[in-house]
């Protein structure tokens, strides 16, 4: 009996958790993030359809001579975000409502258990990272919705900045399914505005990065938004009056530099 001790003592395992548990926060991030990629997307081109039917149908004639075109692209950015917030309020308020009422049912089911025990903290993230992503990304789909003739030509010409967003989600999503949302990969991409939404989301639900790096990429991302709403403010004002096929870059950065001149002679002489 000492020798079989000896040879095979008992031993105890504790596992002490020092960061987040990917396993556990799998789920809900991948959920979450589902829903992050379908609302930048789906509302982002709805915003440039929109601007491409009233230049289509002439209506956008009509409304720039009461309004002013960088309060028609807000306007049209904030109603689509806002629609999309409470879309998205609705569908995950009914399934934590329905959850609640079958809690019972759903007893000793771990899966569905960590989806909806996920932290409060997750969804303001999420709720932040939404809302700088879609503006971003909005910005740029209302300014290349103001430049198509013909809403027949939106899918097309909107096909690079979706590509943007494809390939931050396919970053992501590898990243999480081999669980190493700390990748080398996953870090320089939380610091690109047109990847950080989704990337830096991922990093804080599932990995729980330094305090200073949510900042940093928080803060990139609120200066390349506010850089980009403002280029795009340039292009529909332009753009909402141009007919015809879709300027080229080159031609495009001219016409902007043009119009910012005769703004500066005009606040000038006045």
């Amino acid at each position: 009996a000492e020798a079989i001790a000896v040879v095979s003592p008992d031993i105890t395992v504790n596992v002490d958790n020092l960061g987040v548990s990917q396993t556990d926060t799998f789920y809900y991030t991948y959920i979450l993030l589902m829903a992050l990629y379908m609302a930048i997307v789906i509302y982002g081109q709805i915003v440039a359809t929109s601007v491409a039917t009233e230049k289509g149908t002439r209506t956008m004639e009509l409304l720039i001579t009461s309004a002013r075109p960088n309060s028609l692209l807000f306007g049209k950015i904030i109603a689509a975000g806002l629609s999309g917030l409470f879309q998205m309020g609705v569908i995950f308020g009914s399934a934590v409502l329905f959850y609640h009422l079958n809690a019972e049912a759903w007893a000793g089911n771990t899966t569905i258990a960590s989806i909806f025990n996920m932290p409060l903290p997750i969804l303001g993230y999420v709720l932040m990272f939404f809302i700088l992503g879609f503006f971003l990304y909005a910005f740029m789909f209302g300014a290349i919705g103001s430049l198509v003739s013909r809403v027949e030509d939106v899918s097309a010409s909107i096909l690079p900045v979706t590509l943007l967003i494809v390939i931050a989600f396919l970053v992501v999503m590898t990243a999480i399914s081999s669980g190493n949302a700390d990748s080398t990969l996953m870090v320089v991409c939380s610091y690109i505005p047109f990847t950080a939404p989704m990337v830096m989301f991922a990093r804080v639900a599932m990995s729980g990065p330094a305090w200073y790096e949510v900042i940093v990429s928080v803060v990139i991302l609120i200066a390349t938004t506010a850089g980009i709403g403002v280029l795009s403010a340039s292009i529909y004002r332009m753009g909402v009056l141009m007919y015809g096929k879709p300027p080229k870059p080159s031609e495009l950065l001219k016409v902007i530099r043009a119009a910012r001149k005769h703004g500066a002679m005009l606040k000038s002489g006045s």
